[in-house]
């Protein structure tokens, strides 16, 4: 495959399986709610992507045997291939290459872990990459991240120790690590996942929560 000079999105994805996914979620949701949030929370991603970057979507999935499963909930055009190293860091350092193989565009790292990803996320990093910086990351409320923007390979950044990205303050330590490696950084608005049951209250008052995310957190609660 020829590299292509666009943007390119790499959904980090944990396949949507009984007990695995939303854990958190359970006492509200029930297990089997939490596999259908799960797996129209990825199919909204892939959506976005799909948008943002025709043609240059990629999906790296976990547990490694779930391929044909997610296939149905990407659609047929995104590449799809097992997460691959270790811990959280070895894995996103791992995708990344394997898109930038592909791709010479700047490239947007999402978890599928917000209620509605807007073309203004998109639009957002995009703007602050091609306006000089080189890492762009997305916040969640809460702690930790929905999105991470690089214009090129950055192994720097993927170079955080395990209990870092782990960490509640995973984007400040980000930051940190960046601005060290003499990075400029761009900071997209936090936004609030779906991960507690206050997540999922504060979902359900707001007006533009897609209709399908709705259906399965009200029945839930």
């Amino acid at each position: 495959m020829s590299a292509g000079a666009g943007p390119a999105v790499l959904i980090m994805a944990r396949a949507p399986r009984r007990g695995e996914v939303r854990r958190a979620l359970e006492p509200l949701l029930g297990a089997d709610r939490c596999v259908a949030l799960q797996s129209a929370l990825i199919a909204q991603a892939a959506g976005w992507a799909g948008s943002v970057a025709p043609g240059a979507v990629h999906v790296a999935h976990d547990p490694p045997d779930v391929g044909k499963e997610l296939r149905l909930l990407v659609g047929p055009h995104a590449a799809l291939f097992p997460q691959n190293g270790d811990g959280i860091a070895g894995r996103l350092a791992d995708a990344a290459a394997r898109v930038f193989a592909r791709s010479n565009g700047p490239l947007l790292i999402v978890w599928p872990d917000l209620p509605k990803f807007r073309p203004e996320h998109a639009s957002a990093a995009l703007d602050d990459l091609r306006d000089g910086c080189e890492v762009v990351l997305g916040p969640v409320i809460d702690g930790g991240l929905y999105l991470i923007g690089i214009s090129r390979p950055l192994p720097k950044l993927f170079a955080l120790p395990e209990q870092a990205w782990r960490s509640p303050d995973v984007m400040m330590l980000g930051m940190a690590a960046a601005r060290d490696a003499g990075l400029e950084v761009g900071i997209l608005r936090a936004e609030r996942a779906l991960a507690r049951p206050g997540d999922v209250r504060a979902a359900l008052a707001d007006p533009l929560l897609p209709a399908e995310i709705g259906r399965i957190l009200r029945r839930g609660g």
